[in-house]
């Protein structure tokens, strides 16, 4: 609407424009000062056109824009899905767009498999991922984080990329068990299960060795959770002042003497507990 009031503006001022410049040329030049206006006339409404078309154009491409924001944002909101973290910026919006069923974009072959739907995982595999997620989102929630105390590489490299490795295993370990419950769907005759048991022995090896990874990634964030709790008792230890003065004002020496005990041992605690994080972190790599 908006648009069209502002192309009905423009044709009125271009007509005004034009009759303005009939009434000037005519006062100047005469009659033959009508004979310019008619000649303007086509050169104006050229102009106008061109410039009613490349407006049209250029406000055409920011509603897009806009619009492909809000679809993109819908879609992080929506699909649950785990990306390579070694995928560019181009290469994920790509990856995205996928999901907006209006630009019907699939992306290059390359990148089928940079991607993983957690959807279409085993129930069990969903499961085990979202506890690795989890373990995860502790880290980056937690108060040593906040204060950089841990690996920095740790944090902001590897977790991703354990992320990214344990998915990719669990759609593979889902796509080879739904492989072989299509194989057992028949009649299922001993040289069947020869052939079946090493496959299905294989794929519980990997399903133990990818719960392994996630446990050590729970390990990892219980590690940060002891971390934050000795820094809230830090915290906590800074009250003190006012515990020993009503301790003093009880005249409670014994009790004041506990409170600088575990001012002490506290300081030992946290410095411990924050190097075994780091030293948790450490051992991803491993």
């Amino acid at each position: 609407m908006a648009g069209r009031r502002g192309y009905a503006w423009s044709s009125l001022a271009i007509c005004v424009a034009i009759v303005l410049a009939a009434l000037l040329l005519h006062g100047v030049f005469g009659d033959i000062g009508l004979l310019y206006t008619v000649l303007l006339i086509p050169i104006g409404l050229a102009v106008f056109i061109v410039a009613h078309d490349v407006l049209h154009r250029r406000n055409a491409a920011a509603a897009e824009r806009r619009q492909l924001v809000r679809e993109r944002d819908h879609v992080r909101r929506t699909v649950d899905f785990i990306a390579d973290p070694d995928l560019t910026e181009q290469e994920r919006l790509a990856v995205i767009d996928a999901f907006i069923p209006r630009l019907r974009r699939e992306p290059a072959d390359s990148l089928h498999d940079r991607y993983v739907l957690v959807p279409e995982l085993a129930a069990p595999a969903r499961a085990l991922l979202e506890r690795a997620r989890r373990a995860v989102m502790s880290v980056y929630t937690s108060q040593a984080m906040r204060l950089r105390l841990l690996d920095g590489l740790a944090n902001e490299v590897l977790l991703p990329r354990q992320i990214w490795e344990i998915a990719v295993l669990l759609r593979t370990q889902t796509r080879l068990w739904q492989e072989q419950e299509r194989a057992m769907s028949g009649v299922v005759t001993p040289e069947l299960r020869a052939v079946l048991a090493p496959q299905q022995e294989a794929l519980h090896r990997s399903a133990a060795a990818v719960e392994a990874r996630v446990t050590r990634l729970e390990r990892y964030a219980h590690r940060v959770a002891e971390a934050d709790a000795a820094l809230r008792a830090r915290d906590a230890l800074a009250r003190n002042d006012a515990y020993r003065a009503l301790l003093a004002h009880t005249d409670d020496t014994d009790g004041l003497a506990a409170l600088e005990a575990q001012g002490e041992a506290l300081e030992e605690t946290l410095a411990r507990t924050v190097r075994q994080a780091v030293e948790a972190g450490h051992t991803l790599t491993t």
